[in-house]
């Protein structure tokens, strides 16, 4: 009973310190958009760099990392684990590279419909356009590509599909774990034209994280995606031969054969899908490869039904393959979910009002 006592304790200090980290990561993104906006004129990507490095780097990366060691107590080794940075096979990076570019082809149309939505509203969206130079310049190329990028695709990852995803697995079933994780990464980009294709892709880094076991796809996807962004706008400046006309071509082809352009877009999507299967597929035949050895090389005791796994094998590794039952046993019961209480979630609560406002606030603005 003092186990599961100091188990509890542990597992409510941990929740605790996570939302309370995602009420910090809502309200000084907010500051830092505000402190931001204040700034004398300056050049488009001096902006980006201020922002990316108060956002990215010290509150999305710095502040859980410090938040978990100091504490939670762990150290570097022990965080890489909660912040699901598993080592992966090199093939499912090379899926999620492909997985990326359908994702970002598939947001476009998701962000379009949105906007649409939107739009009926009477809402007008101001984006800023970036000032390019006369002539190409790859030290300002590669600092985009950094900072809107590298930088999101491994500091969002880290904060939300990382200590957010481990901590929400903890307390709540599946299904519910995805919908939140939705939630949080739509509204935590305290935006009201993104918070529809970024919560969708917010679900999507989710359930790989979950199936896949590991971050790592995710980051390649999330840093894929925004990389394409970015790729394709130079490629517009600069008239690239490869990708130099893509959106003209599609609203152009919107005007004159919107079939096809819809028939591409779902064949893409499609394509998409069928990419995350053959990973899910991958995973599915390396954990039955894995009980396959772990077989071999015990024993399997008929009286109590279970296998006698000879070593220090560790139940992460058994989890991992999927073989809870036949090594501890039929009477074997999963770890219960943490049930937060209501002054458990008053932060996450918080977060969530602070987002929500911060986001209505960027619709009434676009109403003005």
């Amino acid at each position: 009973m003092v186990y599961i006592g100091k188990e509890l304790d542990t597992k409510q200090r941990t929740y605790r310190v996570v939302t309370i980290v995602m009420f910090a990561v809502a309200v000084l993104t907010l500051l830092a958009r505000l402190l931001v906006g204040a700034l004398p004129d300056m050049p488009d990507l001096a902006f980006d760099a201020i922002f990316s490095i108060i956002v990215q780097v010290l509150v999305f990366l710095l502040m859980p990392f410090l938040a978990y060691k100091l504490v939670l107590g762990k150290n570097v080794r022990e965080i890489a684990e909660f912040s699901n940075m598993r080592k992966i096979k090199w093939y499912y990076l090379v899926l999620a590279v492909g997985v990326g570019f359908c994702a970002f082809i598939a947001t476009i149309g998701i962000s379009s419909i949105w906007q649409a939505i939107i739009a009926s509203t009477g809402y007008v969206h101001s984006s800023s356009s970036t000032v390019y130079p006369e002539q190409f310049n790859i030290g300002m190329f590669l600092a985009e590509m950094a900072l809107t990028a590298l930088l999101p695709g491994f500091c969002e990852e880290f904060l939300i599909r990382g200590g957010v995803l481990t901590t929400m697995r903890g307390s709540y079933r599946y299904i519910a774990v995805l919908w939140i994780m939705a939630a949080v990464f739509g509204l935590f980009h305290q935006n009201i034209t993104q918070v529809f294709y970024t919560a969708c892709f917010g679900m999507l880094m989710a359930f790989l994280t979950i199936k896949l076991g590991s971050i790592f796809p995710a980051m390649v996807i999330h840093f894929v995606n925004n990389g394409l962004s970015v790729y394709l706008s130079y490629a517009d400046e600069y008239n690239w031969s490869l990708g130099g006309s893509f959106y003209d071509t599609i609203d152009n082809g919107l005007m004159t054969n919107a079939g096809s352009i819809f028939g591409v877009y779902i064949l893409i999507v499609l394509i998409g899908a069928g990419l995350v299967t053959l990973m899910l597929f991958l995973k599915k035949r390396e954990k039955l490869q894995k009980q396959k050895e772990v077989i071999l090389d015990s024993g399997f005791d008929q009286t109590n039904g279970r296998v006698v796994m000879f070593g220090e094998e560790n139940k992460k590794f058994v989890e991992e393959i999927g073989m809870e039952k036949m090594v501890y046993g039929k009477d074997y019961a999963p770890e219960a979910l943490y049930r937060p209480s209501v002054r458990d979630n008053a932060f996450l609560v918080g977060a969530t009002v602070v987002t929500v406002l911060s986001t209505f606030a960027t619709y009434l603005w676009g109403l003005m």
